[in-house]
């Protein structure tokens, strides 16, 4: 708040001169029903000025006229007001009418009457919000003018106020303004923490879950190797060090997933892009998988035209981790003895790879939630696979950044089909060609 007043302080002159420039004359009404008061007034402050501004008179006959004339002259700096006109009180009602029905308290109101008795002074003082009371025979030429001046000066301190006021309240809206957007802004770091700190837990939980049970059955195994190792036959052995040469990977999967994630949210993963077969990087992914698959007697079945060239333009090791995520988790998700199909096609200037299996399939509200971070969703594993949660939000990380599309089309009951698709850069300049 102190710097609101500052800015004030700093600004006295240029808000004094501002009101000053705002009328460049003092407009004074005269509100009588008597014709030679108006004259008289007239003549005698005819050459009157006050700040280097001369006086603009405008003249009403009665309460009623003076009502309309504050339609067209709402900046009113003095009005001579007579009590008595059209009726003994016209005068004071119209003072109640600018004060309470106008709500005007700028200008300055001179009661003057040559009926004092219709008027006591000391009653109209104390209930009506006039400036000044006069009997008519009392102004004479000089305190007129000592009227005027004080007058003039009340309204021009009240006018510099008001306009301090309004500037202060710009100031306060403005600061209020500012508040308000920092607030929101604090609200959206807040909601940003908490956020994080929800993925935190999520991390800390699949860290704790997820690696304890590979690191005690390696734990474990070591242990039985380590004290029973001349009593352990070679096939024994050889059992023992699948099952911790599994049980690492798996744990390698998951921290790899891990810092994927970091590397892609932090925008420190870089891409190194060139033009290469779709076709022959696909054959490479699914002959590692073989293995996989046929632990679960699960038929590859790869549809594709070889005479097509396939070229996409993206990062080589990025396609490798796109479809090594999406055939994975066809295998994963598939039932025993079920087949995975992988269709390879153009369409136009577009390469597409479409991946089924014959999973359960996905519910439609769950689709929503399939590229998100750390998804779980229904579909389980159908051989106790691990899953982190992570594999399908890489895949959308990585096609998004590669200009390509991913999407997911599935009926619950029946299998899901993933596609992913890339622009074939060559059939595009054919193309346009």
């Amino acid at each position: 708040m102190s710097t609101v007043y500052d800015d004030i302080i700093f600004q006295d002159d240029d808000i004094f001169e501002e009101v000053q420039k705002q009328e460049e004359t003092w407009e004074i009404l005269i509100i009588d029903d008597e014709e030679d008061v108006h004259q008289l007034t007239h003549f005698v402050l005819d050459d009157y000025s006050y700040q280097g501004k001369k006086l603009k008179f405008v003249s009403a006959y009665s309460a009623e006229e003076a009502k309309l004339v504050f339609d067209q002259h709402p900046n009113m700096a003095v009005i001579f007001l007579d009590v008595v006109m059209e009726t003994n009180d016209a005068g004071l009602k119209l003072v109640e009418y600018i004060r309470e029905r106008l709500n005007n308290h700028l200008v300055r109101i001179i009661l003057r009457t040559g009926q004092a008795g219709y008027a006591p002074e000391k009653q109209v003082i104390i209930k009506y919000d006039i400036n000044d009371y006069k009997n008519k025979t009392e102004l004479t030429d000089q305190k007129l003018f000592t009227v005027m001046t004080s007058s003039l000066r009340n309204y021009s301190d009240i006018k510099t106020i008001e306009s301090y006021r309004h500037h202060l309240e710009d100031k306060v809206a403005e600061r209020t303004l500012e508040l308000k957007e920092k607030n929101e802004i604090l609200l959206q770091l807040n909601q940003q923490l908490t956020n994080l700190n929800k993925e935190k837990n999520e991390f800390l939980s699949i860290a704790a879950h997820d690696l304890k049970n590979p690191l005690s059955a390696i734990q474990s195994l070591a242990g039985i190797i380590h004290h029973s190792l001349d009593n352990l036959s070679k096939d024994k052995l050889i059992e023992f060090a699948s099952m911790i040469e599994f049980s690492s990977r798996k744990m390698f999967s998951l921290i790899k997933n891990l810092l994927d994630v970091n590397a892609i949210e932090s925008k420190n993963i870089h891409f190194s892009f060139n033009t290469y077969n779709f076709n022959s990087c696909l054959q490479t992914v699914l002959k590692n998988y073989i293995e996989t698959a046929k632990k679960k007697q699960i038929t590859l079945e790869y549809q594709v035209k070889e005479q097509q060239n396939y070229s996409i333009f993206v990062d080589e090791n990025a396609l490798y981790q796109i479809l090594d995520n999406l055939i994975s988790n066809a295998i994963k998700y598939s039932p025993i003895g079920k087949t995975v199909c992988i269709n390879l096609f153009e369409d136009a200037n577009v390469v597409r790879c479409e991946i089924q299996d014959q999973g359960t399939g996905i519910e439609k509200q769950e689709q929503a939630l399939l590229f998100g971070k750390f998804a779980r969703l229904t579909p389980q594993p159908t051989a106790g696979e691990h899953s982190t949660g992570l594999g399908l939000f890489i895949v959308k990380k990585l096609v998004t950044a590669m200009k390509g599309k991913v999407w997911c089309e599935s009926e619950f009951g029946e299998g899901s089909k993933f596609i992913v698709e890339f622009q074939n850069p060559l059939a595009s300049k054919l193309h346009t060609e």
